[in-house]
């Protein structure tokens, strides 16, 4: 199940902050400024960056996508095996990200990655941008969390 969370997450959301699925309101007001659509490279890249962002703060990063992850119970069954034992899922979604986060994974997740729309797209740069470990994982969680 770990590994399902460590690739599911490389592919789609740790900088690929939404699909082009969103939900809209009728009656909702459009946007002020929207987003014009950029090329599939310029998404490539700001996932690669974000991927290897998270591969620098697998500390921090890893921690927090398992409890994001648990919030929402996505996978199904993740919340009870974390409230179980997190240390163990922890660990072993650390073991499969050593994997995940490779270079050649990262390339292979960011070619199969969805375009951004959106507001997303600027948020995955600002996480992106942040030096400090701490400052991205606070930064990108919260879009990651979004998209379960």
């Amino acid at each position: 199940m770990i590994r399902a969370i460590a690739l599911a997450v490389s592919i789609s959301s740790l900088v690929a902050a939404a699909t082009g699925c969103e939900v809209h309101d009728a009656s909702a007001s459009p946007p002020a400024t929207p987003h014009q659509a950029t090329s599939g490279g310029d998404d490539h890249a700001l996932c690669v960056q974000g991927m290897t962002k998270a591969r620098e703060c697998t500390a921090q990063y890893i921690p927090a996508l398992v409890d994001a992850r648990a919030s929402v119970d996505h996978p199904a069954g993740i919340a009870d095996e974390v409230k179980q034992d997190r240390d163990g899922v922890i660990k072993q979604a650390m073991a499969e990200w050593a994997n995940d986060s490779t270079d050649a994974s990262i390339e292979t997740a960011c070619n199969q990655m969805p375009p951004f729309v959106g507001a997303d797209r600027d948020a995955a740069q600002g996480c992106v941008a942040q030096a400090d470990c701490n400052a991205f994982v606070s930064c990108i969680i919260p879009i990651v969390t979004k998209r379960l």
